[in-house]
């Protein structure tokens, strides 16, 4: 975003990024430490918890999406906050780690994008 842009949005806007890329380096930093739990003796309920929290994220991030406005883009991360959801339900349902790895890669990728929209915005 240039200087010029960046006076376009309001101080509700930028605060949103801020929460936004808050939310995102929450949910990257649990699914990182979800894929370490597995290789650890740990309880279920531990592993239950984190995943709750990634999906729970998952759903507000869902939830903050302008489908109406926000044209492919939204409906990219849409897609990619589902995948999500979907890996964790996999551990938590089948204790399958299998798609932890690529939630992970994407959370990685979403994070950088913010980081930058978050860094122009302020």
């Amino acid at each position: 975003m240039e200087k010029n842009e960046n006076k376009i949005l309001t101080k509700h806007q930028k605060s949103g990024i801020k929460v936004i890329q808050k939310l995102l380096n929450e949910m990257h930093k649990d699914i990182k430490e979800l894929i370490e739990l597995q290789n650890l003796e740990v309880g279920a309920d531990k592993i239950k918890d984190k995943s709750i929290r990634i999906s729970k994220i998952a759903i507000a991030l869902q939830k903050s999406l302008d489908t109406e406005n926000g044209g492919e883009v939204a409906a990219n991360l849409n897609h990619l906050y589902k995948h999500i959801r979907f890996a964790v339900g996999r551990v938590m349902d089948d204790n399958d780690y299998s798609y932890l790895t690529s939630a992970e890669k994407v959370t990685a990728e979403i994070n950088k994008g913010w980081e930058k929209v978050s860094t122009a915005a302020a």
